[in-house]
C-alpha cells in the first residue's frame, strides 16, 4: 500500500473485533513513530502500550466512557515528555551537526540550555511538544491502516487522570489515546472540503 493509499484509506475506527494484534505489527506501528520528524531533532514522543483489559477499562472511563476505548485490543497511550527541551536539545543539536545537516555555526543561534523540573518553564513547551508528537501519531494512524488495522486517535481524555492511572510524571504531559485492533466496521469517507477551499 502507497503513502496515498493509506492516507484514503484511513478512517476513525470505534468498533473492533476481539482479535489480538501480534507484537510484531505493534512494533511496527511504533518503528513509525520512531522515524518522525521534530523541531531540533528532540523526539519529545513517549509511548505506552496497554494490553490489560484491566487499564483499558480505566482509560475508558478517563475518555469520557467511549466505550471503544476498552474494545480495542491495544491501546497505544501517546505522551510528550517536556524534559526533552531542557535536557536534551544540545545532544540533538550535536547530532544533527555530526550527521551534516546543520552546520557547526548554526549552533550559535540557539540559546543555551538550562535544565530544570520547574513547571512553570516546562509548561511553556507544551504547544511544541504536542505538535512534535502529533506527527508522530500520524505516523502510526497510517501505519496501522497499511497493515490492515482500524485505529482512532482519541483526544477526548482527561490527561491528569490517565497520569496517575500509568503513575506517569508531571512532565510526560498526554497527547492523545490511540485504539489500535481489527475493525467491525467499515465507515465510508467522511465528507472533505475541496482543494480549493484550503487554499488561503
Amino acid at each position: 500500500m502507497t503513502v496515498k493509499e493509506a492516507i484514503e484509506k484511513r478512517r476513525s475506527i470505534r468498533k473492533y473485533k476481539p482479535d489480538p494484534v501480534p507484537e510484531e505489527l505493534i512494533n511496527q506501528i511504533l518503528e513509525s513513530a520512531r522515524l518522525a520528524p521534530s523541531g531540533v531533532n528532540r523526539q519529545p514522543w513517549r509511548f505506552r502500550v496497554v494490553t490489560d483489559p484491566d487499564t483499558r477499562a480505566k482509560l475508558r472511563e478517563a475518555a469520557f466512557n467511549q466505550k471503544f476505548v476498552e474494545q480495542a485490543p491495544v491501546v497505544i497511550v501517546c505522551c510528550s515528555d517536556l524534559l526533552t527541551f531542557v535536557r536534551d536539545t544540545n545532544k540533538r543539536l550535536q547530532e544533527l551537526v555530526d550527521a551534516g545537516a546543520i552546520p557547526p555555526a548554526a549552533l550559535a543561534g540557539y540559546p543555551q540550555e538550562e535544565y530544570t523540573e520547574d513547571w512553570e518553564v516546562l509548561k511553556k513547551f507544551i504547544p511544541e511538544a504536542m505538535f512534535n508528537t502529533s506527527i508522530a501519531i500520524e505516523h502510526m494512524l497510517l501505519t496501522a491502516t497499511a497493515l490492515g488495522l482500524g485505529s482512532c486517535w482519541v483526544a477526548r481524555i482527561r490527561g491528569s487522570v490517565i497520569q496517575k492511572i500509568l503513575g506517569l510524571p508531571k512532565h510526560m504531559i498526554l497527547n492523545a489515546l490511540l485504539t489500535i485492533g481489527y475493525a467491525d466496521e467499515h465507515p465510508s469517507a467522511r465528507p472533505r472540503l475541496p482543494l480549493k477551499n484550503i487554499l488561503a
